[in-house]
């Protein structure tokens, strides 16, 4: 099934207790403001309450000034800050951040130490089989992040997910969402909606929900 990344976050997280890691989106934390783009933002109307991660000091600063005052600079592949790792939360979401990190196994075992038998990790990242990208690498022009380390196939992530401890309970593909409809160019637009129509596994990216392997009984 193919989704809408933003709206499927704020539908498990409405009402509920989020930590929101990769939170500022930096060097795109006012830009994405004032278009009404910034995930950190939906989550702070929707949620019962919301704390922000992020590894760019910069960027956390940002977000201090424009009144998100529960974000604190901690690294995501070992926590250790007080006001991070000494709260309960319903669901942490991790949106567009697997693929930016050096370890990201290292990265999914430290995030065991804040869930709960009942939290729920939401994990959104770059399908390496999408079509646009794939077209666009046949035609001489890889499109890759600058910060982006891995990009993940769905058997792969699946393996890696259960092999640091979780259990997968639900799967979905996104598609190029409204919020970068607004920002990119049109081609890379009209090409995900024939990815998502022909080819559903081809589309932008993908989604992965888990919980501790314990809760579930294994596997």
């Amino acid at each position: 099934m193919i989704v809408d990344r933003v709206t499927y976050i704020l539908e498990h997280c409405a009402c509920k207790h989020v930590l929101h890691l990769g939170c500022t989106d930096w060097p795109y934390t006012k830009t994405k403001l004032q278009s009404g783009t910034l995930l950190h933002a939906y989550l702070s109307r929707v949620a019962a309450s919301v704390v922000g991660v992020d590894m760019d000091a910069e960027g956390v600063a940002c977000l201090h000034k424009l009144g998100f005052e529960e974000t604190f600079i901690d690294n995501v592949e070992n926590f250790h800050h007080p006001n991070v790792c000494g709260r309960r939360y319903d669901v942490i979401v991790a949106g567009e951040i697997i693929e930016h990190l050096e370890n990201p196994g290292l990265f999914l075992r430290s995030l065991q130490k804040l869930m709960q038998p009942s939290t729920e990790l939401i994990i959104t990242t770059i399908n390496a089989y999408c079509l646009f990208r794939f077209l666009f690498y046949l035609l001489g022009n890889e499109m890759v992040h600058e910060d982006h380390n891995y990009y993940f196939s769905p058997k792969v992530l699946r393996k890696l997910i259960i092999r640091c401890g979780l259990h997968i309970i639900d799967f979905k593909h996104y598609c190029v969402g409204k919020e970068i409809r607004k920002l990119n160019p049109r081609r890379i637009v009209w090409l995900d909606d024939i990815g998502k129509t022909l080819f559903p596994r081809a589309s932008d990216g993908l989604i992965f929900k888990a919980r501790l392997k314990s809760e579930a009984g294994g596997g």
